[in-house]
């Protein structure tokens, strides 16, 4: 893998980590953006969106960036909140929404997908406030009123998101990479990701022209919004680079795996047609999972192999990599199983594991699904530093940035 391939996309990470743990109060539609899309991608959600949100107000609600941002985050809103956003639609409605001065959220890509997220996730809307805004775009569509290629294409992927009958009549839009302004494509990129289905982009080629960009230029990012999305290309990169690269080591591949377990476990939960979801209840269901991910990349993976007695107690393993010489731990918490308590086991592991012939790393992976390790950095740190003759390396997930 090219280091200098490696380092420029590390630095963007880094940038991009920074801005997103620089919030502190939330949400606007920046942050409420990054939310949606983090959620969508199933990728874990940064630690600002654990805090409380900032108080809104029935006239705060009225101002369509306010209106936006909680949108948003809808699903997290309580009811007194629920019914003064929908009291907002209904004072939108009563306001020209395509003014001369073209001064209107209608015109604003992060604004026009807020209001609608929140038309259809708002449980106090109507469904004639969601026909009046479909009806509301439409008539801008057919008017030509959405001049620039990002807001035409906000517009359409807001009404296929509202009203797949309407779509129809509205036709697509091709959007072309090379005419945007570096902004407008890490926008774009965002948009792909928070409405897949509805923005019909090709996303694959549009990762790949944002990451060009990140290699040939300095990239400022402005605000949580433009982080989070190259924030989950540069990861998606940096992760695909290392499990097809011929310089990664199996320690860092199996890294890479472990740091994406959540992602793999997400999509089990949400299976198609209705199917009944595969629900991840204890440390079992983690290490069949795991078990398998591990096959569809190394031969010998050998689970629950024992290994001497230590301290009296004989123990098991739950998977050897007999070739590569590493044992690989998995842990779930859970009630009684927090933070100490899994840092507690996991340096046990590791002052028995040491005593193990033919056997050069452990790898610790510790899913945290209700996130009862309040300091994920602090368990990694404290498994790893324990002064074992082994290279110890420990992965908590999901961990927010």
């Amino acid at each position: 893998m090219n280091s200098i391939v490696t380092n420029v996309l590390a630095a963007a990470l880094n940038a991009t980590t920074e801005q997103l743990q620089s919030v502190a109060s939330w949400p606007d539609p920046s942050t409420g953006f990054a939310f949606w899309i983090f959620g969508q991608t199933g990728t874990p959600k940064p630690q600002f969106t654990s805090l409380p949100f900032k108080e809104t107000t029935a006239s705060a609600l009225r101002r369509t960036p306010e209106l936006a941002a909680f949108g948003y985050v809808m699903e997290l809103v309580d009811e007194v909140t629920s019914a003064l956003w929908s009291e907002a639609v209904e004072h939108l409605r009563g306001r020209e929404i395509y003014p001369a001065d073209r001064q209107s959220f209608i015109f604003n890509p992060i604004e026009i997908l807020g209001v609608a997220v929140g038309l259809r996730q708002c449980p106090k809307t109507t469904d004639d406030q969601r026909e009046w805004f479909s009806n509301t775009i439409v008539r801008g569509l057919k008017a030509g009123l959405f001049r620039t290629s990002v807001s035409l294409l906000a517009a359409i992927t807001a009404i296929r998101y509202l009203d797949e009958a309407k779509a129809g009549a509205v036709g697509s839009q091709k959007i072309e990479t090379s005419e945007l302004a570096t902004p407008e494509l890490v926008l774009v990129c965002g948009i792909d990701l928070g409405f897949e289905r509805q923005a019909q982009l090709p996303r694959k080629q549009l990762q790949l022209d944002l990451l060009s960009r990140i290699l040939k230029e300095t990239i400022r990012v402005g605000d949580a919004a433009e982080a989070s999305s190259i924030w989950i290309v540069v990861r998606r990169a940096i992760d695909g680079l290392v499990l097809i690269s011929d310089e990664a080591t199996p320690l860092q591949k199996i890294i890479v795996l472990c740091r994406r377990f959540p992602l793999f476990v997400e999509r089990l939960q949400n299976r198609q047609r209705g199917r009944a979801p595969y629900n991840v209840d204890d440390e079992y269901d983690v290490q069949d999972l795991l078990h398998a991910v591990l096959k569809l990349h190394f031969d010998d993976v050998r689970p629950e192999e024992h290994t001497p007695s230590f301290g009296g107690n004989a123990s098991r393993v739950d998977f050897y990599l007999p070739a590569e010489r590493i044992l690989v731990e998995a842990k779930m918490t859970r009630s009684g199983l927090g933070q100490k308590e899994v840092t507690d086991q996991l340096i046990n592991d590791v002052a028995r594991y040491s005593k193990v012939d033919g056997i050069d790393t452990l790898v610790c992976l510790v899913f945290d699904p209700e996130r009862r390790c309040k300091n994920p950095d602090s368990v990694e740190n404290d498994v790893q530093s324990t002064g074992s003759r082994l290279t110890v390396r420990a992965i908590v997930c999901p961990k927010g940035l």
